[in-house]
């Protein structure tokens, strides 16, 4: 008669389900997410089209309703499956990890945004920042929080600097720009280049 598997023996003793979502993205969880932002940000809009994103680097919507899938969730009608989107590569703390992370969420990117131009906080690459994912029934809310400035600890920015991680890489596919030749791979050596420049 054949033995029972264990659940030791079912799975590696070390092995943990992964909490983001890929290698290289970090995806909002429930509860506190903390990340330092590493890189000046990629600015664009991403449209969704038989239940798959294409982005264009650009801060004037150029994708029009009649390219993207109809999002009826919420709206019977239907309203036009297009996103502002910020990407930035990340020090994810929990994971310990250089990743990118994409936001779309107004109620993440408005609170940020006044970071960024209120004078006692500034550039966001020098301060750790942690967004608190709330789900309540079908409802989720957002909450924005800054830590006190500190400069990168040598482990991240080793970690940084040993990456192949460029946030400008979620643009390929049906991005315009790809078609016209965009450098990914110098691209992200510049971004790296410029870590400690102000001016985001």
């Amino acid at each position: 008669m054949a033995t029972k598997n264990t659940s030791e023996s079912f799975m590696p003793s070390n092995y943990n389900v992964p909490t983001s979502g890929g290698a290289d993205f970090m995806k909002l969880q429930d509860g506190e997410n903390r990340f330092r932002i590493l890189s000046t940000p990629v600015i664009g809009y991403e449209g969704w089209k038989d239940g798959k994103p294409f982005r264009r680097e650009e801060t004037v919507c150029s994708i029009t309703p009649d390219m993207v899938d109809l999002d009826t969730k919420f709206d019977p009608a239907g309203k036009p499956k297009i996103n502002h989107f910020w990407a930035f590569a990340v020090w994810n703390t929990t994971e310990k990890k250089v990743q990118i992370l994409e936001l779309t969420q107004k109620t993440i990117m408005s609170p940020l945004h006044d970071l960024i131009n209120d004078a006692d906080w500034g550039d966001p690459r020098k301060y750790d920042i942690s967004i608190t994912r709330t789900k309540v029934g079908d409802k989720v809310t957002y909450t924005v929080k800054p830590f006190p400035h500190k400069d990168l600890t040598a482990e991240i920015k080793t970690a940084y600097d040993d990456s192949d991680i460029d946030p400008r890489s979620i643009l390929k596919g049906g991005n315009t720009d790809t078609a016209s030749g965009v450098d990914f791979k110098a691209s992200a050596q510049n971004t790296k280049a410029n870590i400690d420049d102000v001016g985001f």
